[in-house]
């Protein structure tokens, strides 16, 4: 499933992280690649340990996360690992790779369920740069508008394509959800929203009330804290 997370950040939270980036340090992104695909990453990355305002940056996105009803919805989070900036200037890409099943960042370890890509530049201010997901459908091509955001199946083969004109910038992280089986995942996320509008329309139903109890039965049965 794809979920898009329309305008995640709003200008004035991407104009701090434009500042904090401009005088930031960024280094070879095949530094932190695992042996499968660093061959294949070709992209600039934020130095985190030399960046004077990285929490202020990690705030910015984790707050909006926090804060967003299509997020915890759709993605259920157990743990979220601090975003990882990412610069592709012309000639850069990422072939098409998958994810480690598990990253450790410092204090945090998770199971990479489910990958997030934010992006933090004009999609008219650079050409190519296209995320490519795989999906039973074949591939899908997303370049969204900056500040928007599409979390995707971290086990799905997925791409950068070549920066061809200007400079891509964005944000990347992963989720471990509490309900590790996507299908299982989908159904409770697709239940909530019937739940969300039968609430609001019909608030003292039977209806209502019953598919409240199947929401909550149904994640005790799968989630996992």
């Amino acid at each position: 499933m794809l979920l898009p997370l329309t305008k995640l950040l709003d200008e004035k939270a991407l104009e701090t992280i434009d500042e904090v980036l401009a005088d930031a340090p960024f280094q070879d992104g095949a530094k932190t690649a695992g042996a499968v695909a660093a061959p294949l990453k070709n992209n600039l990355q934020l130095d985190r340990a030399n960046t004077k305002d990285i929490a202020k940056l990690d705030a910015i996105i984790m707050e909006a996360l926090s804060s967003n009803s299509t997020f915890r919805a759709g993605t259920i989070p157990k743990r979220i690992l601090p975003p990882y900036f990412s610069k592709y200037t012309e000639g850069m890409s990422y072939g098409s790779h998958v994810d480690n099943p598990v990253i450790a960042d410092g204090t945090t370890t998770l199971r990479t369920d489910l990958s997030m890509t934010l992006f933090l530049s004009d999609p008219d201010s650079y050409e190519g740069g296209e995320l490519m997901v795989k999906t039973d459908t074949g591939d899908t091509r997303i370049k969204l508008p900056r500040g928007d955001a599409i979390i995707y199946p971290t086990g799905a083969y997925h791409a950068v394509n070549t920066v061809t004109k200007g400079v891509r910038v964005a944000a990347v992280t992963w989720i471990e959800s509490m309900i590790a089986d996507p299908y299982q995942r989908k159904l409770v996320y697709e239940l909530d929203l019937v739940n969300q509008s039968i609430r609001t329309k019909m608030p003292d139903s039977e209806e209502a009330r019953m598919l409240h109890k199947i929401y909550g039965n149904l994640f005790r049965l799968w989630g996992n804290l």
